[in-house]
């Protein structure tokens, strides 16, 4: 049967009917069944929630000013909508059907539900608990969840107002559903009241919150504990299918309990596994008695997978409970008893041949560790067998890379934490397991580094390489750093005896001849080990012995390098190895990060050690060495290696400080380097696709030639003087010769170069340099660049140098009023803008990448006419007075380029929008609106612009949009209010269907929606009330009155409040008086959970006068 509205009025659809709509609404491939499946559903099912899209022509009526809903005639609001799919739910037995209603009817439920009566609300909670009750055991397990949830909503809303809201979960804890059903319920409870709700409701929320977990988690958990005990199996005995499931319920309800936001912080989910839970200290009757970790490990011995690795997650979360939970002599029981437990359990190997109780058990360990000292322990026997346990499982752990890549980063924290305590005056301790602890801490540094090594020649042939993941790498390189530097001397000769064994064997290979690619893989490990122990270095804790170990380390990396380096340069056939290049890279940053600094290099003993080693006897000498590795991989590795784009970061990072920066300038190697920075030995500057990599090198080398305050002339037109060769031949040639594969690569390569070189440059001095180089000849090879119609990358490239020269970047354009050189920029650049605008105009070639060809030229148009009007550097508002056609032919650009191009790409494409705002706001703020000469179709399109640009996703796009309107609107009424006649007023009088419209999309989102920036809206809303006062109390009771009687009241006082606010007249002091009447009504309507129904056919009620409504007519309202 089709939905229709025929005269005799709509059919009741059957069942089957909505069993096929919904069916097709989930699955149907085609997305215009779907489609056409929503619409029909949403008819019968509505939520009074659905956006001005979902209005569709096929299912809205137009009513006055708005399209309004459609919605079956029996259904007169949220009330009778949740009582029509609270039936469905019950009839139908599909379960794509129940699907889609649970869904539509918690979407009503979290918006509607406060405008139901009390009655009603309790009908449609007994209805969903029944449902549950009736089918919860035929229904698969995520519906029953949903149904649970929607629920759980119903009962956080109530939680206050109905007392027999708060007895649902007591009715489910004392057998009102089956055992296996009420321990899923119990456990969808806990997990909808810890999780989030949107912003509007968290104030409501966390109270509800506050008193569930006051008054009823406990129970939960002991309840759950309960179920636990008793679905546990005996020693030898079999379970059946219906216990393993309860089992297993009762231990994820558990671990969510355990894992409740007690504290009202709304953890991260990737929040550190130190965390502490901090559970109540009413808590303590269900935790601290006897047997209660004795039942976890009892279960687990006695399970088998999955449900025994859920006995570990829940020991993880125990052993995570706060040590001040416990007080004294029952914290060191709760110890003893974990550390006995995890002990039999690695003594026995039990349940560690499945990879999910290993992982877990890892956890166990790491959690464990984090969360309690072990001091209470340390005298007793249990933490002695504990250590030797998890210290023989270590050493085979380190091994099972493969098996479970991310237990090796908890094993590692563990003895992390364990060394972090540990004092090497107690090594021969064995009291307190001073003689394990020193013993086994070596031990792991030296078994992590054979394994990983041993691992990576296993991953030859698999192609699964522990080195693949470089953030994981550096965090269990970190662990080891820290059990190092804890035994520095017993642990650093590890390091080093390994990475000079691995050394020995990489060089005899290499005089050999053999492959060497498995060996430089291997290598990468021990240098890395090498590394991050110096970062570790702790100059406050560091003895000179220490520093003279970190100064061998170093020295045998140095060594290593060279040997990489003869071999690259031997252009063996096999290439090189980028995680090796990149170990070594580490070493060079730990070094100067740790020994030489931003401050200064210190003289310290690794200098002197450094010195008899290697021959290097200061920090000085050392940076320059880091300065000449950073070459040479810029030489030898290709632009898109990761070796160059971490050399070149390296680069930026000596070169940004400001110590740092003259301490490289000081080096005869960056002499060298200033002096031939264009080298063609440098590999990566052949490209012309990594501009980013060029900004980083240029960036650097502009910071160190300006690092003294002012650099000679000389100085600087020896640097420039490739660049100006260059340009010079190019200027030379004809323009047809510029397109030229042979010569394209050098004019994109300049542009951007010198982009990148400008782009680091901060002060007006040195900026007056690199202008008066550029200016007035060499600027036009940029024009050049930019007339060059059929190819889009040369454009862009001269665009985005011209947009950076533009930019008035750290106030370096800030030039007298004398001078002229503002003027200068600002008709450069604007030329170029038209140059490149009437191109695109005028072009009727079909392009195959719309943004790549055509809209990135449009924003960087866009961005660099911005730079050019907000720099105010130049006083374009006399352009005019001396006939000066730059600023209008930007301005007749721009707006002729937002006429060519459709609204919603404009708006589609991010990086379009953001510039084209931007650029608009500038345009058109209300000290520079005089200045651009509109149409009646320019205003028109950006008024579209910007209602579109209101659902941009960044906060940002629609913020300016209303700066945009703002503007307008604000020069408009003082013109008027001043009685001048300007051609703004005349464009915004002349249509007054604009400006009505934007006050409705206004109003919508300020009254329908919670937006992050009420501040921006309330600013062109204000303006637009004092345009249209009629109007806008005119579609405000519209609005109340398509609201439910038990809404108006409230909404009314609110909204009465917010349009008496203030007097509407536009002065500075009413239009903050508006923002602070919409913030308030914002509370107000959040305090009260007012949330607006979509106007829909069947909610329409009596007219209401906003203004004119007493108190006493309110009260009536809510009475009806």
């Amino acid at each position: 049967m089709n939905v229709n509205q025929e005269t005799d009025g709509p059919v009741q659809p059957t069942l089957e009917q909505l069993d096929t709509w919904c069916e097709q609404a989930l699955s149907s491939a085609s997305s215009e069944a779907r489609e056409e499946a929503e619409r029909r559903l949403r008819y019968f099912f509505p939520t009074f929630s659905e956006t001005q899209a979902e209005l569709s022509d096929a299912y809205g009526i137009s009513s006055g000013q708005e399209r309004v809903l459609a919605v079956f005639p029996t259904i007169k609001g949220p009330a009778d909508a949740a009582r029509l799919m609270t039936w469905f739910l019950h009839q139908s037995a599909k379960v794509y059907s129940q699907t889609y209603v649970v869904r539509r009817l918690r979407t009503l439920v979290l918006n509607h539900l406060g405008v139901m009566a009390d009655d009603q609300k309790a009908a449609l909670r007994v209805s969903l608990l029944e449902a549950i009750r009736e089918k919860g055991s035929e229904m698969p397990a995520f519906l029953v969840d949903d149904i649970t949830r929607t629920l759980a909503l119903v009962v956080m809303f109530t939680w206050f107002d109905m007392s027999e809201s708060r007895d649902v979960i007591d009715q489910v804890l004392e057998g009102a559903v089956h055992r296996v059903l009420a321990l899923q319920m119990l456990r969808a409870f806990v997990e909808e009241f810890n999780r989030e709700l949107p912003a509007r409701y968290i104030a409501r929320q966390r109270r509800v919150v506050v008193a569930f977990r006051d008054k009823q988690l406990k129970a939960i958990f002991a309840h759950a504990l309960e179920a636990m005990r008793a679905a546990t199996p005996t020693a030898g005995s079999d379970t059946t299918a219906e216990q393993r499931q309860a089992l297993s319920q009762s231990l994820l309800l558990q671990r969510d309990c355990l894992g409740f936001d007690f504290i009202g912080l709304a953890p991260d989910e990737a929040s550190d596994d130190a965390v502490a839970i901090q559970i109540p200290s009413t808590w303590k009757d269900v935790v601290q008695v006897d047997g209660f970790l004795d039942a976890y490990f009892d279960g687990y011995a006695r399970s088998g997978p999955p449900i025994s690795s859920q006995f570990i997650e829940v020991l993880v979360q125990v052993a995570s409970i706060r040590r001040s939970f416990y007080m004294e002599a029952v914290r060191v029981q709760f110890v003893r008893r974990m550390a006995r437990g995890i002990s039999e359990i690695l003594s026995g190997t039990i349940g560690l041949e499945d990879v999910e109780n290993y992982h877990h058990l890892c956890r166990l360990l790491a959690r464990f560790r984090c969360i309690h000292t072990l001091v209470e322990i340390e005298d007793a026997a249990e933490y002695r067998d504990l250590l030797a346990a998890v210290a023989s499982f270590t050493m085979t752990g380190l091994t099972l890379w493969e098996w479970s890549p991310n237990s090796i980063a908890p094993l590692l924290t563990f003895w992390a934490k364990v060394a972090a305590t540990h004092d090497v005056r107690d090594d021969s301790n064995a009291a307190i397991a001073g003689d394990v602890i020193s013993e086994t801490l070596p031990r792991v540094v030296r078994e992590f580094l054979r394994a990983m090594v041993a691992a990576t020649a296993r991953a030859a042939d698999t192609g699964d390489s522990p080195l693949d993941n470089t953030d994981s790498v550096l965090e269990n390189m970190s662990s080891v750093a820290a059990i190092a530097r804890a035994s520095y001397e017993r642990c650093a000769p590890v390091v080093l005896e390994t990475l000079r064994e691995m050394a020995a064997e990489y060089q005899e290979m290499l005089r050999t001849g053999q492959d060497v690619t498995v060996v430089e893989l291997q290598l990468s490990w021990p240098v890395y080990a090498v590394a991050l122990c110096i970062s570790a270095r702790q100059p406050y804790r560091s003895l000179p012995e220490d520093d003279r170990r970190d100064a061998d380390m170093f020295a045998t990396a140095l060594e290593l390098d060279r040997l990489v380096q003869q071999r690259i340069q031997s252009n063996i056939a096999t290439p090189p190895c980028e995680s090796l290049e990149l170990a070594l890279l580490q070493t060079h940053v730990a070094f100067r990060s740790s020994f030489i600094g931003e401050g200064g290099h210190k003289v310290t003993a690794v200098f002197a050690q450094l010195s008899s080693l290697v021959g290097l006897p200061d920090g000085a000498a050392v940076l320059d060495l880091i300065l000449q590795k950073v070459l040479f991989n810029l030489r030898s590795w290709p632009a898109q290696s990761p070796v160059v784009h971490r050399s070149l970061q390296l680069f930026h990072d000596m070169t940004a400080g400001y110590v740092s920066v003259r301490q490289v300038a000081k080096l005869d190697t960056i002499t060298l380097l200033l002096a031939n920075h264009s080298s063609e030995q440098l590999q990566f500057l052949h490209s012309i696709d990594e501009y980013k990599q060029r900004a980083l090198y240029y960036g650097g080398l502009a910071r160190v030639l300006f690092a003294s305050d002012t650099p000679s002339p000389a100085q600087f037109v020896e640097f420039m003087h490739p660049w100006t060769a260059t340009v010079d031949e190019l200027l030379a040639m004809p323009e047809e010769q510029l397109v030229q594969d042979a010569v394209r690569p050098n004019l994109i390569r300049v542009l951007r170069d010198l982009r990148g070189f400008l782009a680091a440059i901060s002060s007006k001095s040195n900026f007056m340099r690199f202008f008066e180089w550029i200016m007035p000849q060499r600027i036009e090879l940029v024009h050049r660049a930019v007339r060059m119609g059929r190819d889009s990358h040369v454009q862009i490239a001269g665009l985005k140098f011209l947009a950076e020269f533009a930019y008035n970047r750290t106030q370096r354009l800030n030039f007298d009023v004398s001078s002229a050189n503002g003027i200068l920029i600002f008709r450069e650049a604007s030329r170029a803008i038209w140059e490149y605008g009437r191109l695109a105009i005028d072009s009727r070639e079909p392009v195959r990448n719309v943004y790549k060809e055509r809209y990135k030229g449009v924003a960087v148009c866009f961005t660099t006419l911005m730079r050019l009007v907000a720099g105010k550097y130049v006083a374009i508002g006399v352009m005019p007075l001396y006939g000066d056609v730059a600023l209008e032919r930007a301005y007749q650009t721009v707006l002729e380029l937002l006429r060519q191009f459709p609204i919603a790409d404009v708006i589609a494409y991010p990086k379009l929008g953001k510039a084209t705002m931007s650029m608009l706001e500038v345009l058109l703020a209300k000290n520079n609106v005089d200045l651009v000469q509109l149409t009646e179709a320019a205003h028109e399109q950006i008024m579209r612009l910007c209602v579109e640009a209101f659902d941009h996703a960044e906060t940002a796009v629609s913020s300016a949009a209303c700066s945009v309107i703002d503007g307008l609107l604000t020069a408009a009424i003082e013109s008027v209010d001043a009685g001048r006649s300007q051609k703004l007023v005349e464009l915004v009088q002349a249509r007054p269907d604009i400006t009505q419209h934007l006050l409705k999309t206004m109003l919508n989102i300020v009254l329908f929606e919670d937006r992050p920036n009420d501040w921006s809206f309330s600013r062109p809303l204000f303006c637009l009330m004092v345009l249209h006062r009629e109007f806008a109390l005119q579609y405000t009771s519209q609005i109340v009155q398509y609201q439910p009687a038990e809404r108006r009241g409230d909404l009314i006082a609110a909204l009465k409040d917010l349009l008496s606010s203030t007097e509407l007249v536009l002065t500075t002091a009413n239009r903050d008086a508006f923002t602070q009447a919409l913030t308030h009504y914002r509370r107000e309507v959040t305090a009260k959970n007012l949330i607006l129904m979509v106007p829909s056919t069947q909610t329409l009620g009596a007219p209401v006068d906003i203004m004119k409504s007493t108190d006493a007519e309110a009260q009536e309202a809510m009475a009806e």
